[in-house]
């Protein structure tokens, strides 16, 4: 992994920063953005220790950010060799017609509508140098349905299909497109979910997994679930 050039979004908290720590640590280079400015500026100044690191502002679900956010990676490092696509909300547990349309809207765009346009943008650098390693952080919801979980499912899954196909079409063009499928992890996303403090396994399993991926590419399993 020494140089690879590493573009995590959703970074300044939970597995996406500690994805970038293990992979400034293990010698790569980071791109990563996030929607807050205030977390990323933090989050930035934590992970410099560690290796040369690259971070903006940017919104997943608007292309205009991305756009930008891509050219600013490309200026300084050149080229894109991993892209871990871990960007995600999760709403509030409750029957899916006590949801709003806006909460559907906005769970859509940031989750499934925000992998799929930094996929797209992050293409075609990979395309060009005929080679790339696209990683997405699906969910355990997105292997199976649960109740009062409808949104965020329907999301996820909806992930993992767009993994596979990618996968499929990408085979002979030198990128591999894996899916990681992680139950409760213990990050802010899930505190307010459960009402207590956050459950579930540490992060740092779900990140060696991540980073055990990029480094081997493994050809034979596609889809892991943690």
């Amino acid at each position: 992994l020494k140089d690879k050039v590493v573009l995590i979004t959703g970074a300044s908290k939970g597995i996406g920063f500690a994805t970038a720590e293990l992979f400034l640590k293990r010698g790569a280079r980071v791109a990563f953005c996030d929607l807050l400015k205030g977390e990323i500026s933090k989050a930035r100044k934590r992970l410099e220790k560690y290796g040369e690191v690259f971070a903006e502002q940017a919104d997943v679900r608007e292309e205009n950010d991305i756009k930008r956010f891509l050219k600013g990676v490309i200026s300084r490092f050149h080229s894109i060799d991993i892209l871990v696509n871990n960007a995600g909300i999760l709403p509030r547990r409750a029957c899916f017609n006590e949801h709003s349309f806006s909460n559907i809207n906005n769970t859509i765009d940031t989750n499934l509508k925000g992998t799929l346009f930094m996929t797209r943008a992050a293409l075609g650098p990979m395309l060009k140098a005929k080679t790339g390693v696209i990683i997405n952080i699906s969910s355990e919801a997105g292997l199976t349905g649960h109740s009062e979980m409808a949104i965020y499912c329907a999301t996820k899954f909806g992930i993992r299909g767009f993994s596979e196909a990618l996968d499929e079409e990408l085979s002979d063009k030198g990128i591999n497109v894996y899916v990681v499928c992680p139950g409760a992890v213990k990050t802010g996303l899930n505190s307010g979910f459960t009402g207590e403090k956050p459950i579930g396994m540490p992060p740092e399993k779900v990140v060696e997994l991540i980073v055990k991926i990029a480094g081997t590419m493994p050809v034979d399993k596609k889809c892991f679930r943690i």
